[in-house]
């Protein structure tokens, strides 16, 4: 588990993706519902695994090793990992000589059918973005 109030190095390009579907998915409703503009952010593809590579392979090695890692974790990161872990079984499958780094490395980076959060954490990212919050010594946003 990472420690309270740390920062993921990919966390500007998130939040900005998170927008972008934000802004994409306003400007596609008839009625702006909070609730309902939420989900279908958090439910949209989104352009990448929001995981560190060292992680993924963390718990995807666990996971081919039995452990039982996916547990203790929210429905949203366990159906992520379920994810990231069945596409590198079946990537290991294509290249056996990989090592599970590289194999991390392609999956991660490679597009994600959700966001894998809830649709409050991404409203609430959202509100964060809007009022500046990651704007103090973590770049500036664009709006």
């Amino acid at each position: 588990m990472k420690p309270l109030g740390s920062v993921l190095a990919f966390t500007r390009e998130r939040n900005a993706a998170l927008l972008r579907a934000y802004r994409k998915q306003v400007g596609s409703a008839r009625f702006i519902r909070l609730d309902e503009i939420g989900e279908r952010v958090v439910n949209s593809p989104a352009e990448r695994f929001w995981v560190s590579e060292e992680r993924a392979a963390v718990v995807v090695s666990a996971m081919m090793r039995g452990k039982p890692v996916l547990d203790n974790m929210r429905p949203a990161k366990r159906e992520m990992f379920e994810e990231i872990y069945r596409r590198v079984v079946a990537l290991k499958k294509l290249h056996p000589d990989w090592c599970l780094r590289d194999l991390a490395h392609v999956v991660v980076n490679s597009p994600a059918p959700k966001f894998y959060m809830k649709a409050s954490s991404a409203l609430e990212r959202l509100f964060k973005i809007r009022n500046g919050w990651y704007d103090r010594g973590k770049g500036n946003y664009s709006f």
